[in-house]
């Protein structure tokens, strides 16, 4: 038992190390596998449930899943239904962490929400742990995973909480790259000046490139979007900042230390 706790705390430590050299979306699947096969987990999906912009709503943004409980899932429109994503959906923080087992016994669920969690017992998926990753107001991800030999604790919830948020944001990170978008400071860990708050991802975003000195124009083709939508972000920039000018809100973002 002692060994294999020890070959268990080795392997997290070793993807918590690597996570940040990997380079491309299967990389990081075949990292983050050799952590969830020490906890029983075969079904692993991140969603992206809103506000990726180089990724449509609710759609997969990395995982290792059970093809066959998938095409399940999508054939039978469960996901018009499913009480995990509309918990998630529904928190208006960043919210913990919470079993499939917690859902169940908390929640008033209807016949086929039931319905949908005694179907994915059937397909071995007999607990799973939900997390949702709340990147800004305007930005959400839910991880879910699952399992036959799933076990539930608070020390197994905050590993895999800890793992999922690497693996998010290592995967939120090469997304961005590989459709010609940077990550701004903040979504690394930086934290801004409650005023730069207001700004959504994608507006701090375009302010940053505008203190490059690119054009609307040029933004236009970094971030795959028109020249109108770049003009309507850079309205509600100055807007939100209570500012007459983009070089006042360039300014300001100098002034609070968002660009370094």
């Amino acid at each position: 038992m002692q060994v294999h706790q020890t070959k268990m705390y080795q392997t997290i430590k070793n993807f918590l190390d690597e996570v940040y050299t990997v380079e491309t979306i299967p990389e990081l699947e075949t990292l983050l596998r050799q952590v969830l096969e020490h906890y029983g987990i075969h079904h692993f999906i991140c969603t992206n449930i809103y506000g990726l912009d180089c990724l449509a709503d609710r759609k997969p943004m990395f995982g290792m899943w059970d093809t066959k409980w998938v095409n399940h899932f999508i054939n039978n429109s469960y996901y018009l239904e499913d009480a995990v994503a509309q918990h998630c959906n529904g928190l208006e923080d960043d919210g913990r962490p919470y079993y499939w087992t917690e859902l169940i016994a908390n929640k008033d669920l209807s016949k086929i929400q039931y319905k949908i969690f005694g179907e994915a017992w059937d397909a071995d998926l007999r607990e799973g742990l939900v997390i949702p990753l709340r990147v800004s107001d305007d930005e959400l991800a839910m991880v879910s995973m699952a399992g036959k030999n799933f076990k539930q604790n608070s020390e197994v919830r905050g590993i895999l909480h800890t793992v999922s948020m690497q693996a998010h944001r290592k995967a939120r990170e090469i997304l961005l790259r590989d459709h010609g978008k940077q990550l701004m400071p903040d979504l690394l860990g930086f934290v801004p000046h409650p005023e730069m708050k207001r700004l959504t991802p994608t507006e701090l975003n375009i302010l940053k490139f505008l203190a490059e000195d690119k054009t609307p124009t040029d933004i236009a083709v970094i971030t795959g979007v028109s020249i109108h939508t770049v003009n309507h972000h850079s309205a509600n920039i100055k807007r939100k900042l209570e500012v007459k000018s983009l070089y006042g809100a360039i300014g300001k973002a100098i002034r609070y230390g968002l660009f370094h």
